[in-house]
């Protein structure tokens, strides 16, 4: 997935030039990680590969760990972004009520193909399960992804209370993780015509059972 001119450079030389050494250390980390894993690569490392040095590197980041989780948490980012623009523009919908917003987000859910654009993540994952630091950064992004899917929610759902759509945020997402979870396990993280068939089952079925809870 390509996300490399993510957000815009400032428009002063310093800022631009501090924007541009980010976005390579963190394309860098990714093209690493995908190659070692997020634990498999030096400080040292990074910097050749990024075309920076290693000083630029800890004026971004702590450690190349903490580079490479950059690049997950910006996958993440990119993929709900596109996954949420597929929704319908709540300003050509009439009143709208949770079934419906529900059934616009399984369909836009299926315009995706969520297991193949998250492979990269789930495979880092399995890795570094019993890394604190990776366990620090599984739960910010998923904080991070139920308040974005909140936010879609509450500008579609005024009508309903914060608590509530808390709730649906973080059942959807939580139920996304077991699905993804449930994926590697069975299929070790192959991706194919079988498992991407396997997918799809995984995904219809935890988004029926979560629509018997939204009136769909």
């Amino acid at each position: 997935m390509n996300f490399s001119c993510q957000g815009e450079a400032p428009k002063d030389k310093r800022g631009a030039l501090k924007w541009h050494n980010r976005r390579a250390i963190v394309m860098a980390a990714g093209e690493l990680a995908d190659l070692h894993g997020i634990q498999g690569f030096s400080v040292d490392d990074l910097a050749k590969k990024a075309g920076v040095s290693r000083r630029t590197i800890f004026n971004h980041f702590a450690s190349a760990e903490d580079a490479g989780y950059e690049y997950l948490s910006e996958l993440v980012s990119h993929l709900i972004g596109a996954v949420l623009a597929e929704l319908p523009d709540p300003s050509e919908l009439g009143d709208q009520t949770l079934g419906s917003v529900y059934r616009d987000l399984c369909t836009a859910m299926r315009a995706h193909s969520l297991v193949e654009a998250l492979r990269p993540l789930l495979i880092q994952a399995t890795e570094v399960k019993e890394s604190p630091t990776a366990a620090l950064w599984s739960f910010r992004v998923t904080n991070a992804a139920t308040e974005r899917l909140e936010h879609v929610l509450r500008e579609r759902l005024p009508e309903h209370s914060q608590l509530e759509l808390q709730l649906v945020a973080t059942s959807i997402i939580n139920s996304m993780a077991v699905c993804m979870d449930a994926w590697l396990l069975r299929t070790g993280g192959e991706l194919n015509d079988q498992t991407r068939s396997e997918w799809n089952e995984l995904l219809t079925e935890a988004l029926k059972i979560l629509g018997r809870g939204f009136n769909t």
